[in-house]
């Protein structure tokens, strides 16, 4: 063989490598880049369903009260309860007032510092005597049980945030229901016993002790201050 024969043979092989070789390459980058697909008869998986958001129930409340509301009234036969002040007097330099209160009617001390106990019965009423500081004032609550204000029946007694239920309405009210509507509150004073003010004759005399007597114009005399 000669060598012109020998190098066309050589050349010939090596174009043949080298063409498998860069065949193989581009079949192996063409591999790469390919975009799977999904076929006709296939599903994508299921995603999960969240439930939707429920709003919370809004409170049922009773209906406000109105200036058209009307009120309940109490039997025509009920009168507000009173409490009589019969004298005021001393006793060992301690103030007491003499309360008079119709048969029946109970009573509450509302003022701290004063007290009053059962006294007896005078003409059918119940007497009662209280005491605390001197030449001050004090209440009582005053209260008639017989007379009760009827009450409306309402499904919903329920109010918002800093509203109080009136039962006797059927409403919901920013005033604080009175507890018993046939009460009263009723005012007394009491007397200063740091003075005989019975013993002062002289008007000047009762001015100068003014913090407990008064001068009584009229009779001419001193007086307690009530």
């Amino acid at each position: 063989m000669n060598k012109k024969i020998y190098w066309i043979i050589l050349t010939g092989l090596l174009l043949t490598v080298l063409t498998t070789a860069c065949n193989l390459a581009i079949s192996q980058s063409a591999d790469a880049t390919t975009v799977p697909t999904v076929s006709a008869t296939e599903t994508p998986a299921a995603t999960a369903t969240l439930p939707a958001p429920t709003a919370s129930p809004t409170p049922a409340f009773a209906p406000f009260c109105t200036a058209d509301t009307v009120s309940v009234l109490p039997p025509s036969q009920c009168q507000a309860p009173v409490a009589e002040e019969s004298s005021t007097f001393c006793s060992e330099k301690d103030p007491y007032n003499l309360i008079l209160l119709d048969p029946g009617l109970t009573y509450e001390v509302l003022t701290k510092g004063f007290k009053c106990t059962d006294a007896g019965k005078k003409d059918d009423r119940q007497m009662i005597t209280c005491t605390g500081l001197m030449s001050s004032t004090f209440e009582l609550n005053v209260c008639d049980p017989t007379c009760v204000i009827p009450t409306v029946e309402a499904a919903i007694t329920q109010c918002p945030q800093d509203y109080f239920y009136n039962d006797v309405q059927g409403c919901c009210t920013q005033e604080a229901q009175q507890v018993n509507q046939t009460c009263t509150v009723q005012k007394f004073n009491t007397t200063s016993c740091t003075a005989n003010c019975d013993n002062i004759r002289r008007k000047s005399n009762c001015l100068k002790n003014s913090f407990a007597c008064v001068w009584n114009y009229e009779e001419k005399s001193c007086k307690f201050r009530k």
